[in-house]
């Protein structure tokens, strides 16, 4: 990456994008608290899990811009 300034919008892009993982990960693990019904549960429980590999996938691609950027400023 060449652009220090689109380095860092991008690491603020995804840091939104892992916060709204995060938030749907908690949704749907309450919304399986409530449930009551094996196939709804179950269902809930899938949607967090992939919301997880969603947030893994995020974050290492938010550590390699970062890795990036530290790479950039040694260059100044």
């Amino acid at each position: 990456m060449e652009d220090l300034n689109l380095a860092k919008k991008l690491v603020r892009a995804l840091d939104m994008a892992i916060k709204f993982e995060r938030q749907a990960q908690e949704r749907y693990a309450r919304e399986a608290t409530y449930s009551y019904e094996y196939d709804v549960k179950s269902l809930f429980k899938q949607l967090v899990s992939e919301e997880l590999k969603h947030e893994r996938i995020l974050t290492q691609k938010k550590n390699l811009v970062l890795k990036d950027i530290a790479k950039m400023d040694k260059k100044k």
